[in-house]
């Protein structure tokens, strides 16, 4: 099923060309430019991680994703950095 059949627009998918971890932030840069997340934006998990747990990301090879492997925690970009409808 692609997502327009799925009812989700191609818009929402954005990539990430880096990703980094700040004490305060997940920075994130994309085509659009430099986005900060303040972690307790990003989920609970992540909120209550420490900052060693949240510097160990790892960025997918499309750069639509991040994944925590210490915390078992993937997150999608387009869902952090866009505005929700």
């Amino acid at each position: 099923m692609t997502p327009s059949e799925a009812g989700v627009s191609s818009s929402l998918t954005v990539y990430a060309r880096e990703a980094q971890a700040t004490d305060t932030h997940l920075v994130i840069l994309t085509h659009r430019g430099k986005h900060e997340i303040r972690w307790e934006l990003c989920s609970d998990r992540l909120s209550q991680a420490t900052q060693a747990e949240r510097a160990r990301l790892v960025l997918s090879p499309s750069g639509a994703s991040i994944r925590w492997p210490l915390l078992d925690e993937d997150l999608a970009i387009g869902p952090l950095i866009l505005p929700s409808r």
